[in-house]
This record gives structure tokens, C-alpha cells and sequence, in this order.
């Protein structure tokens, strides 16, 4: 894929405020990329420098490598959609749809071509005369999508497109948007706090954290490999352990940790009485019938039901700590109480060793 938008080395901070520190990163052409942060994490000030609205406090900004820091709004080839739709409420949906191509000065029916040809893509051909009052808050988005696709930008800015919208709702509008971007292959960066909006729509995904990038990859590659103990907790759910290490094998070390010994499957450049945490995903840990050489006694704190599926939180007997078990089968855990005390093995072979993070 080629580049089409650089960020490099931005920073940007209001007064002694700073939002921003120093962060880089590329944009493919036809790709969904997505920021990923909690409020207040600088997200959206990220749009809004890319859109112009906005200037970097450091840094530049390239568009298929010519800087454009200082290029006005009106010049540059994006479109943002914003979670209010910006909608204009005196003009039906023709006319907002076609309001970007009008001021500039594109021929009537040219316009009226490109809007019918753009409701078309959106689903909304039968609606061109409503007024926006008139369209539910997944009909007003896509007109709001319709606009910013019809002057055929390069790059399509989404600020927390579907935060105002109800939970079915965006799940609809999320199968829309990906369906979209393929269709029309252009480039669009969606900023979201929700992680699994961001790793159900996104070929890459960038998390902030602290003003800065935490990591930036695939949705596989920050679930299945995440360089730190933040990255694991913030994006999809994981148990950290904290682990000393008692014995080093070819292939394998074995910790202490308040759970009890485990071996995992890692080699290391760790020595014995060192520390480490051990990430391990929910859905790893396996309830057993009966001990095995590998597994861990736990008591269950709780069952949380989820119908077809359920998850157990459950404590080691030598501590507070718990662990959570995940997506198991509501069958399995229909017999299990409070207070239960069972098995479980943790498939020690795909959790993550974080050796220069512990945890309290």
C-alpha cells in the first residue's frame, strides 16, 4: 500500500496544557485507520490538525509528502464527518448532500447527477426531499457520510461518528461504514473510545495513552502481542500475574506467583529470583475435571451470566487476586456456585511476558 498522509513528531499543547508529545504515524491510501483513546486522550485534536481546523504546536503535517501545516481548510483534499452530523436544517437532503459541490460552483445538474449517485451509495435515493428533522439518527449520519464522500476527498476524517446513536443502531451503522469504505476505497481515519467498535472496523489501530502513541498495529497484533501491561488491560480484557522466577528450563520457565507455580512456555533473558508480569487473555484459561501437573486450584467469586455464554471471576487461595475465565459455555458453568473450588490450566504458550513491567 502507499502513503498518502504523514504525521511526523507533532506535538500540541494549549498554554501549559499538553494534549499532545511528539507523535508519529502513517496513513495508507484506501485504508481504516483508527485512534483509539479514552476521553481527554487527544483524539480529536488529532482530526482536527489533520483537517486543518486546528495547527500543530510542533511538528509537520505531509499530504503525499508536501507539507501542509499551513494549507486553509478549504484546500486540502479531506471531509469530517462529526458526531453531531453538522447538518443544515433549512435544506432537505439533496441540498446538504450537495452543498460542497455548490459553492464551488459545479454545474446544477452535474450536482444533482453526483447527489443522486452518492444517496445511491448511502442507501438514501428515496429520501432526497426530507428534511434533516425528518431522518432518524442513522439516516441523518449517512447523509452526513454523503456530503463528505461527494467531493471525492482523498482522506475521510470520523470524530466519534456514532457516539449519539443507540447501541443497535451502531452496530448497524459500523457494518455500514466498512461496507462503505471498501466500496469507495478512500482512506478513513475514526477516532472511538469503544475498542471493540475499533477492532471490528480498522485494518490498523493506534491507541493513546499519555499524551503519546502506546502502540500502532493490526487489531491482531495488539490483542495477541501487546507491548505493555496498558495496552493489554486497555484494549480487550487480561489477567496480569505477578511472577518471580524459580527455575529456567531450555525452553520454559517456572514462577511463583499468588496463584501458585506455574511453567510457561517462554524463554527468557530473566534469572532466577527475578520478576515479571504474565498477561494471559480471558478465554485462555481452561476449567479442568480433575488437577493436572500444570494447573492451579482457584475458588470461583462469582459467575456472571451472558446466556448463551458466561464468565467466572475467580480467587487464588492465597491472596485477594483474582482472574477471570471467559465466553465458557453457560452448560459448564451452570453447576457453579460461590465458594466452588476448582481446576483451571492456563495455556501458558500464548500469554505475554511483560520482563521490564510489574505489578503491585
Amino acid at each position: 500500500m502507499s502513503e498518502i498522509l504523514e504525521l511526523k513528531n507533532i506535538s500540541k499543547s494549549y498554554g501549559e496544557t499538553k494534549v499532545l508529545d511528539n507523535i508519529s504515524f502513517k496513513i495508507n491510501n484506501n485504508e481504516f485507520f483508527t485512534i483509539l483513546g479514552s476521553s481527554g486522550s487527544g483524539k480529536s485534536t488529532i482530526i482536527r490538525m489533520i483537517g486543518g481546523f486546528v495547527k500543530p504546536t510542533s511538528g509537520q503535517i505531509f499530504y503525499e509528502n508536501n507539507i501542509i501545516n499551513e494549507q486553509p481548510i478549504f484546500k486540502r483534499p479531506f471531509n469530517t464527518v462529526f458526531q453531531d452530523y453538522a447538518l443544515f436544517p433549512n435544506m432537505n437532503v439533496s441540498n446538504n448532500v450537495g452543498f460542497g459541490l455548490k459553492i464551488k460552483n459545479v454545474n446544477i445538474l452535474k450536482i444533482k447527477e453526483k447527489v443522486q449517485e452518492v444517496l445511491q451509495i448511502v442507501g438514501l435515493e428515496n429520501f432526497s426531499d426530507r428534511m434533516p428533522q425528518e431522518l432518524s439518527g442513522g439516516q441523518q449520519q449517512r447523509v452526513a457520510l454523503a456530503r463528505a464522500i461527494i467531493c471525492e476527498p482523498k482522506v475521510i476524517l470520523l470524530d466519534e461518528p456514532l457516539g449519539a446513536l443507540d447501541a443497535e443502531l451502531r452496530k448497524q451503522m459500523q457494518l455500514f461504514l466498512k461496507e462503505i469504505q471498501k466500496k469507495i476505497k478512500i482512506s478513513f481515519i475514526f477516532i472511538t473510545h469503544d475498542q471493540e467498535e475499533a477492532i471490528f472496523l480498522s485494518d490498523r489501530i493506534a491507541v493513546l495513552n499519555n499524551h503519546k502513541f502506546e502502540q500502532i498495529g493490526s487489531p491482531k497484533d495488539l490483542y495477541y502481542s501487546p507491548k505493555t501491561t496498558y495496552m493489554a488491560k486497555f484494549f480487550g480484557e487480561c489477567n496480569l500475574i505477578a511472577c518471580k522466577v524459580v527455575d529456567k528450563k531450555m525452553d520454559s520457565i517456572v514462577v511463583e506467583s499468588e496463584f501458585g507455580q506455574l511453567l510457561i512456555n517462554h524463554s527468557i533473558d530473566k534469572s532466577i529470583g527475578d520478576s515479571l508480569t504474565f498477561g494471559i487473555r480471558p478465554e485462555e484459561i481452561k476449567i479442568l475435571d480433575q488437577s493436572s501437573s500444570n494447573s492451579i486450584e482457584v475458588i470461583i467469586k462469582d459467575v456472571e451470566f451472558r446466556g448463551s455464554t458466561s464468565n467466572l471471576n475467580v480467587k487464588s487461595q492465597h491472596s485477594e487476586k483474582y482472574l477471570k475465565i471467559q465466553n465458557i459455555s453457560s452448560n459448564i458453568s451452570q453447576p457453579f456456585q460461590q465458594g466452588d473450588v476448582i481446576n483451571v490450566e492456563l495455556n501458558t504458550g500464548v500469554g505475554t511476558i511483560f520482563k521490564d513491567e510489574t505489578i503491585s
